[in-house]
């Protein structure tokens, strides 16, 4: 497992995450070890599960702004954030986000 874990660093989504750590732990325990995993969200890229990973980011408001891309760059990413998620840590957010 700890081979497979640093194989497909970094990983592009958390659904990538789910699915190689998944073959060797069950579903709670990959739960558990989301919470110390990062993966960078690709604003233009990102599934919604990746998106949710976001505080204050829900299944709708993922949704929302997938529908709203592209995104010229993160500050516009943000500026959508804070229009369709106003409780969003969006000091937090920015953190999880990919260098463009």
């Amino acid at each position: 497992m700890v081979r497979e874990f640093m194989e497909y660093r970094p990983y592009t989504s958390i659904q990538q995450f789910r699915r190689e750590i998944g073959k060797y732990v069950d579903q709670a325990q990959v739960a558990e070890y989301e919470k110390y995993v990062y993966v960078p969200v690709n604003v233009n890229e990102a599934d919604a599960a990746t998106l949710q990973q976001i505080s204050g980011v829900d299944a709708a408001t993922a949704d929302s702004l997938i529908a709203a891309r592209p995104y010229a760059n993160n500050a516009a990413f943000i500026a959508k954030l804070k229009e369709l998620a106003p409780g969003a840590d969006t000091a937090q957010a920015e953190t999880f986000l990919a260098a463009q």
